[in-house]
């Protein structure tokens, strides 16, 4: 009788605590899709960057304070921010233009990961300014080792982009993007980056734009001439057990 009486209050308060708090999230992920609008369609460029900077700090300060945004959808807000989230969900990154760019856009980034079931948050506690974005991430298995493939994207201009790929991995509770997976026949690397011109694969129906692919246990980097055009050929690396080997062109 008493363990019954037990799983019955437990029915009751363990449902109405998930849905509390997701009514939480929601209501804040409703308020900040507002802030958003809010600076992005403004046409005032000094109350733009006013609202701007506000919306940095409070989104912030809002992720590193409720940890189980990791986990949590935001539907609305993936349609304006880049939320890129491993298929593990433990590692994620949030990024958001703060329209204070020009042609060479400027981006402001949130990283948040999980590691022993504890959620980190790494971001700058000013308002950044890069042109880089995270677009997707890639979960790769080397050595028994888990590694994340981050594939970010800078524009520097209208005509003036770049696609990398970074390795990424969680160890002694730390995200560390410093181990060299990547190896040419020459070199090994941590990130390998490509700059193109945009308008050379303007007419390209996705975006953010899939240049870098993983299939098959390979990683496809995309051959660019010496103009920035991106060709239909694509440079090789082969996943094995310890890095990605560069086995040629294709």
């Amino acid at each position: 009788m008493f363990k019954y009486t037990c799983f019955l209050i437990a029915f009751f308060i363990f449902p109405n605590a998930f849905r509390a708090q997701n009514t939480k999230l929601e209501n804040k992920e409703q308020y900040f899709l507002t802030q958003y609008k809010k600076y992005s369609e403004n046409e005032d460029y000094d109350s733009k960057a006013d609202e701007s900077l506000k919306f940095s700090g409070e989104f912030k300060k809002f992720i590193a304070e409720n940890p189980e945004t990791l986990t949590y959808d935001f539907k609305l807000l993936k349609k304006k921010l880049f939320i890129a989230t491993s298929a593990d969900k433990k590692l994620r990154f949030y990024g958001w233009d703060t329209e204070l760019g020009g042609t060479m856009k400027s981006f402001d980034q949130i990283i948040q990961y999980s590691s022993n079931g504890k959620a980190k948050t790494i971001f700058n506690k000013d308002q950044a300014d890069t042109a880089y974005f995270t677009s997707e991430i890639i979960k790769v298995t080397l050595n028994k080792q888990i590694y994340y493939l981050v594939i970010s994207n800078g524009i520097f201009s209208s005509k003036d982009n770049a696609q990398r790929v970074q390795a990424f991995t969680i160890s002694n509770n730390r995200l560390i993007d410093s181990n060299k997976i990547f190896r040419t026949k020459t070199t090994a690397l941590n990130k390998i980056q490509i700059d193109f011109d945009f308008f050379s694969v303007v007419n390209r129906p996705e975006r953010p734009l899939k240049l870098i692919k993983f299939e098959q246990n390979k990683l496809y980097i995309p051959l660019v001439d010496k103009e920035g055009k991106v060709s239909d050929k694509f440079l090789i690396y082969q996943l094995n057990n310890n890095y990605f080997q560069y086995i040629g062109i294709q």
